[in-house]
């Protein structure tokens, strides 16, 4: 990765999230030697301590408003993505970078070479021909026509990479583009994303560095992990609440056979140690957005 490359991360303000940031944390500065943005958005009280212990442990965590509720009242967590675009954008305004935006439930294995372009991460299981794209693409004025020549392109999600010059529009029709899906389906934001992009006339690369714990057992072939599944061996979802989030840093022992779930248990196992042993290499404190 250049020196022209921000990592951003979008979370919540709550145990699930904190410990996710704490493993992505622990794995980009150890894997990649770099420093990322964690951008939390409100819950309407104060940090979770796993907040705390990033700033202490060096990472820009900055404070950001909820994006989940939109005018209708409609509450989706994952409007606060291209919120966190946004306020990215603010916080980066004038910079000639480019924001690789991700989702805490990420961990690096090796450092990553991200393009130097408007990109996301290829998704094998989305398909533009679905009849619910249908009423986005009218609500947003899309021709099918123009969706039917770059539908392919469109087939991503996490890891974005957006250019700072672009990141403040595209948030703001990436939100147009969400709302404009209903009813509402989990993966509406990976398709509104798409639908952004195409109706800014922008061209959209697709990368191929991420490996996903959908199947756990598989070799750890790619830069990157998603770990956004789960199965009876082991599931993020499991460590949700206050009470259940603390029993994540003991994972079960497992022989380091190169596999996406050996990766992740080790990396668990070595932030554990990370922030029980205080290791705190610099002093950040988080900044307000305006």
């Amino acid at each position: 990765m250049t020196g022209k490359h921000q990592i951003v991360v979008s979370a919540e303000n709550n145990a699930y999230m904190g410990w996710q940031c704490k493993l992505f944390y622990y794995s980009c500065v150890t894997r990649m030697n770099h420093q990322p943005i964690i951008i939390v958005h409100d819950s309407g009280s104060d940090w979770h301590p796993d907040f705390y212990d990033l700033a202490k442990a060096g990472c820009g965590v900055y404070p950001a408003p909820s994006y989940r509720v939109n005018g209708q009242g409609d509450d989706y967590a994952c409007r606060n993505h291209p919120g966190s675009l946004l306020q990215a954008a603010a916080l980066l305004s004038g910079q000639e970078l480019l924001i690789v935006l991700c989702d805490p439930d990420m961990i690096f294995v090796s450092p990553v070479d991200f393009p130097e372009l408007l990109s996301g991460e290829f998704s094998h299981f989305m398909n533009y021909d679905r009849d619910f794209v249908n009423e986005p693409l009218r609500e947003l004025g899309i021709e099918r026509e123009a969706l039917e020549a770059q539908k392919d392109s469109l087939r991503c999600s996490v890891p974005y990479v957006v250019p700072v010059k672009y990141a403040r529009e595209l948030g703001a029709n990436w939100l147009e583009a969400v709302d404009a899906f209903y009813p509402r389906r989990w993966e509406d934001i990976m398709y509104a994303f798409g639908l952004a992009v195409l109706k800014l006339g922008l061209k959209l690369n697709i990368m191929h560095l991420a490996d996903s714990n959908y199947w756990p057992e598989d070799k750890a072939n790619c830069p990157v992990i998603h770990y956004a599944y789960g199965d009876e061996h082991w599931n993020k979802r499991s460590y949700f609440t206050d009470e259940e989030a603390p029993n994540v840093w003991m994972p079960p022992e497992r022989e380091p056979r190169g596999t996406i779930l050996c990766e992740l248990f080790a990396q668990i196992r070595e932030a554990r140690e990370f922030y029980r042993d205080f290791y705190f290499p610099a002093q950040r404190q988080p900044l307000a957005l305006s």
